[in-house]
C-alpha cells in the first residue's frame, strides 16, 4: 500500500509538472519577449536589427492566432533604438499590448501612453500577467486609420488601463501579515 502511494504521488507530481510546462509553453507562444541589444545602441548600421526582431515577433504572434502580446526589455530606461520603438508603437496600434521593462532601472513613460509599464517584474512574471490579462480582458482594439485620431488613442488607452492595473498590482510590494 505504501509503495503504491509513492508511485501515485510520483505520477501526480509528474503530471502537475507537465501541466505547468504546457501552460508556460502556451504563455510563451502568446507572449513574445524582445530585448534591446546592447551592441546596437547608437550604431546606425545595426539599428534596423532591433526593429526587425520586433516585427518578426509580431508576425509570429499573428501567425499563432488568437490575442498575443509583447514584453520588451529595453535599456536601463526601458527604451529601444528609434526603429524598434516605432515598431513597438506599431504593434500597440495593431492591438498587441506591449509591456516595457528596464534593465536595472525604471521605465520612462511614453508620451503617447500606448506602452504598459512592467515596473520591477521579471520577464517571466510580466509574461504571466500579460497572458492572464489577455485571457481576462481580450486583445485591445486595432487602430486602422492613418493619421491616428485622438479618439482612437483614447479608446485604446482606456482598454489598456486594466492591463496596467494588473501589472502595477503584480509589481507592488507585498507585506506578510501573521
Amino acid at each position: 500500500m505504501l509503495r503504491m502511494s509513492f508511485a501515485l504521488t510520483a505520477l501526480l507530481t509528474g503530471a502537475l509538472s507537465l501541466a505547468a510546462e504546457v501552460t508556460s509553453s502556451v504563455q510563451r507562444q502568446r507572449v513574445a519577449v524582445v530585448h534591446a541589444p546592447a551592441w546596437s545602441q547608437g550604431d546606425p548600421a545595426r539599428e534596423g536589427a532591433a526593429e526587425l526582431v520586433v516585427l518578426l515577433e509580431i508576425a509570429r504572434l499573428r501567425q499563432a492566432g488568437g490575442p498575443g502580446g509583447l514584453v520588451g526589455v529595453g535599456d536601463r530606461r526601458g527604451q529601444f533604438s528609434a526603429g524598434a520603438e516605432a515598431a513597438l508603437q506599431h504593434a500597440a496600434l495593431m492591438g498587441v499590448p506591449v509591456v516595457k521593462l528596464a534593465r536595472n532601472g525604471r521605465v520612462l513613460p511614453a508620451p503617447h501612453g500606448l506602452f504598459l509599464d512592467g515596473g520591477n517584474l521579471s520577464e517571466e512574471e510580466a509574461c504571466q500577467v500579460l497572458a492572464r490579462c489577455l485571457d481576462r480582458y481580450g486583445a485591445p482594439p486595432k487602430i486602422a486609420g492613418v493619421p491616428v485620431g485622438e479618439a482612437d488613442l483614447a479608446r485604446l488607452r482606456a482598454r489598456l488601463h486594466p492591463f496596467q492595473q494588473e501589472l502595477t498590482l503584480a509589481a507592488s510590494v507585498r507585506v506578510a501579515v501573521r
